[in-house]
């Protein structure tokens, strides 16, 4: 009855399965990617007409260049020697320049700069001069790096960086769901206690009203048996003082069990017994199993006496020792050889 549920089993894990929410990290993952992916070709795009752009400007300014110096020297070679040193320390890294005179049909350049390892020939730019009677041909062409080179990193770099953001937001969307998928363990887990211990409740409870059932059944075999027997039954605190009697006392001595509550049993016995009596329960206590005497009890008419037996046990309590007596007293009027 007074067991606890600490033996409950544990329910054990749940059956192994999909994290709740997966769908989350999943959106996350496929969004991410896709528009990292479209960012990076955007931003490469930009990036490669932003270089183109740049190119542009490097090529007017070349052509500025060319102009001014068109404008106020002649076609000497010491001039054009001049035009190329002032050009060549101008002209950008992964740039070719070319002037061709447009004057006479040859194949040969006036002025030959740079050397691009992979010319972009598609996005070559030529500008035609005419000054002063002269007229040239100015030619640039950008190396295939010059244009690829910052789309490709602006590519990488805005690619990498929605990755790193992508793969952040997935991971932190997958730790939710694992810490959702534990409280959804948890719970499993406890609502498993929950009905282990509804069982075990409802266990103990059957087994309590079935101990309740046998002792009341109990009960009610004592009192029938103490009908049956026709002795009186009593109750003594440590002093002889009467706690409980039975109903045969009244067929007996004629008395109401309730006015013998709190009453000494001694006061019912003939006073040549009394000392006997006395002796009797100093019997019980000391060897702590059955006493008997046999005495006189005084009827409700104070002129006759019923003979009887008396048994007396004693009542001990590990803690306080002695506690009460319990006897029986049998009328032996009719006769008995107990």
């Amino acid at each position: 009855m007074d067991r606890d549920l600490s033996d409950i089993p544990d329910p054990g894990p749940r059956r192994p399965g999909l994290w709740p929410g997966l769908w989350g990290p999943a959106v996350i993952l496929v969004c991410g990617v896709i528009l990292s992916l479209l960012t990076a070709r955007l931003a490469s795009d930009m990036a490669h007409q932003l270089a183109h752009q740049h190119y542009q400007a490097l090529h007017q300014s070349l052509v500025s260049q060319v102009v001014i110096h068109l404008a106020r020297q002649s076609q000497a070679d010491d001039q054009l020697q001049e035009l190329r040193d002032t050009l060549a320390t101008g002209l950008h890294d992964g740039i070719s320049l070319r002037i061709d005179t447009l004057e006479r049909h040859t194949k040969k350049p006036l002025i030959q700069l740079g050397s691009a390892r992979h010319p972009a020939g598609n996005d070559a730019l030529r500008t035609e001069l005419q000054t002063n009677g002269r007229h040239w041909m100015v030619t640039t062409w950008p190396d295939t790096q010059l244009l690829a080179s910052p789309a490709r990193r602006m590519g990488w770099l805005v690619g990498a960086s929605g990755g790193m953001i992508t793969a952040v937001a997935t991971l932190l969307a997958l730790a939710l769901c694992r810490q959702a998928a534990r409280k959804d363990d948890n719970g499993h887990r406890l609502a498993g206690l929950n009905r282990i211990a509804d069982q075990r409740i409802t266990n103990l409870q059957v087994e309590k009203n079935v101990l309740r059932q046998a002792l009341n059944d109990s009960e009610s075999r004592s009192r029938d048996l103490v009908a049956l027997s026709g002795a009186i039954v009593s109750e003594l605190d440590e002093q002889g003082q009467i706690g409980f009697v039975s109903a045969q006392v009244a067929d007996v001595l004629g008395l109401a069990p309730s006015d013998l509550i709190n009453r000494p049993f001694s006061e019912l016995l003939a006073e040549p017994d009394r000392e006997r009596f006395y002796q009797c329960l100093a019997a019980a206590r000391q060897e702590t199993a059955l006493a008997r005497v046999d005495v006189n009890l005084l009827h409700r008419s104070a002129e006759r006496t019923v003979p009887a037996v008396v048994r007396v046990m004693v009542l001990k309590d590990p803690i306080h020792g002695v506690t009460g007596f319990r006897l029986s007293a049998l009328n032996i009027a009719n006769g008995y050889n107990g």
